[in-house]
């Protein structure tokens, strides 16, 4: 069972900047389950466009994998087409956590776990790319380079899947908060989670993104998901 998210349940008198560390990724799974509406669905998508898109002996990379959602999901969802599904994170606490949930997995393809920054990430003969909730923890000065950088390694009819918090109107926020408040979250772990973010995650508007992206060269870029400020972004090159 997965160990419940209680880290901002906690006695402490200051709240810290949110960081990927070990205390996060012991909790990783709960707290995505009960912070990401939708997220289950967003997997499955992610999913089904990679089984349009995806060639065989390509690379697909998942940016921002964490403990492997969309790595996995690909992997099994697309059976074994000899491809290479590069699952980069920056987080030491993650790396080792991926690390150790693939001992126990039965893969289909070649997962390569690589710790590394997005800045330093070479793109390439790429059918597929999966941000899911990554670009957001980046300096917005960066984003329009980054997404430069994914466009340029992509194969031609190669898709990206780019999932992002993103602006929205103060009801909107105050509806999500209703949701994590469903989900069995404090009115004080909101808003200490919210504190310790505020540093950390800069959004964009859904329009910054479109602009970014279509900016960039994709041919096709539509808004296949969202739930509250939580949206994903299908495009195609």
């Amino acid at each position: 069972m997965d160990k419940k998210d209680q880290i901002f349940d906690e006695g402490f008198s200051q709240v810290s900047s949110f960081a990927f560390d070990e205390k996060v990724v012991s909790v990783f799974p709960d707290m995505i389950k009960r912070s990401v509406p939708g997220y289950d669905t967003i997997l499955k998508g992610i999913a089904m466009f990679a089984m349009k898109h995806v060639k065989r002996q390509t690379h697909i990379y998942d940016l921002g994998a964490s403990l492997g959602g969309v790595s996995l999901t690909l992997d099994q969802a697309l059976g074994p087409q000899n491809v290479t599904i590069h699952a980069i994170d920056i987080s030491d606490a993650m790396i080792a956590g991926l690390n150790q949930l693939l001992r126990t997995q039965q893969i289909n393809n070649t997962i390569s776990v690589e710790q590394q920054d997005l800045s330093e990430t070479t793109i390439k003969n790429a059918s597929m790319v999966a941000s899911n909730f990554t670009l957001q923890f980046i300096d917005p000065a960066l984003r329009n380079g980054a997404v430069k950088n994914i466009y340029q390694g992509m194969n031609q009819g190669g898709v990206f899947v780019l999932s992002e918090k993103v602006k929205s109107s103060d009801a909107l926020i105050d509806a999500y908060h209703g949701y994590k408040k469903i989900n069995g979250y404090s009115d004080r772990e909101i808003a200490r989670k919210r504190q310790a973010l505020e540093d950390t995650l800069l959004p964009d508007t859904v329009s910054e993104w479109k602009v970014r992206l279509t900016e960039a060269g994709f041919s096709q870029v539509e808004v296949w998901f969202r739930a509250f400020n939580f949206v994903s972004f299908v495009c195609v090159k």
